[in-house]
């Protein structure tokens, strides 16, 4: 039987979505980055002394109302990432900010209290205790303590 150069690409084409499509799947958020949407928290508003990180709520707006959320990444040797969530007015909660299954940056979604992989496999994970909701992430995300102290959050980086 032979196969003219059109099928032969029609064949070919499909074959390479299937696969792709996939590894996709199986590999979840560890092939496919998402972007976060989260807005970064500005640099010059908070600063780490030894592990002690205060933000001065001042300056970071996007923590200002609830269901705003905030991102930073400290410059140490951990290269430590958080996520900051006012989920309800005057509480906040402090997560990393690393999918426990791929290591990708998550999202808020308020309306829904959840946390959420920013890249394809959308591991979810609950506000309330970091547990996964549904996804490929078989581990809960890192909560670190964080308490209001006037103006500012002050959070143990652990």
């Amino acid at each position: 039987m032979q196969t003219n150069r059109r099928d032969f690409l029609k064949t070919m084409g499909v074959a390479t979505v299937c696969a792709c499509t996939g590894l996709a799947t199986l590999n979840g958020c560890k092939m496919i980055r998402g972007v976060s949407s989260t807005a970064a928290i500005p640099v010059d508003s908070y600063h780490l002394t030894g592990n002690e990180l205060t933000i001065d709520l001042s300056k970071a707006d996007c923590l200002k109302h609830p269901g705003g959320a905030g991102k930073l990444s400290l410059d140490n040797e951990d290269e430590v990432k958080v996520i900051i969530v006012h989920h309800e007015p005057g509480k906040y909660k402090a997560f990393s900010d690393h999918c426990t299954h791929g290591g990708r940056e998550l999202n808020y979604k308020h309306e829904d209290k959840i946390l959420q992989c920013s890249s394809f496999g959308k591991s979810t994970f609950k506000l309330t205790n970091g547990h996964v909701i549904k996804g490929p992430a078989e581990g809960p995300l890192s909560i670190y303590p964080i308490q209001v102290v006037n103006t500012s959050l002050k959070l143990t980086i652990a």
